[in-house]
């Protein structure tokens, strides 16, 4: 599939979803990837970050499968 295939491919879907909070996440989405500047992040990103690589290290992390399960209990709240 070529690249004009492929935007066509793209514009078909996007023509298709209805739902306008999926369609605001999706024009996000598309607006973080083309973004080249720069991101700075603040003390609480660092250590938010630094905590996550440590909780990384020691093993403390959980499966993708049990992940999904926590945000569709919390969703049904």
């Amino acid at each position: 599939m070529n690249t004009a295939e492929l935007k066509l491919d793209l514009i078909n879907h996007i023509t298709n979803i209805k739902d306008k909070v999926r369609l605001k996440e999706l024009l996000q989405q598309l607006k973080f990837q083309a973004d080249e500047s720069l991101y700075i992040t603040n003390e609480n990103e660092k250590t938010a970050i630094s905590e996550a690589r440590y909780q990384i290290e020691n093993g403390d992390i959980l499966a993708n499968d049990s992940v999904q399960e926590e945000i569709k209990e919390w969703l049904k709240k």
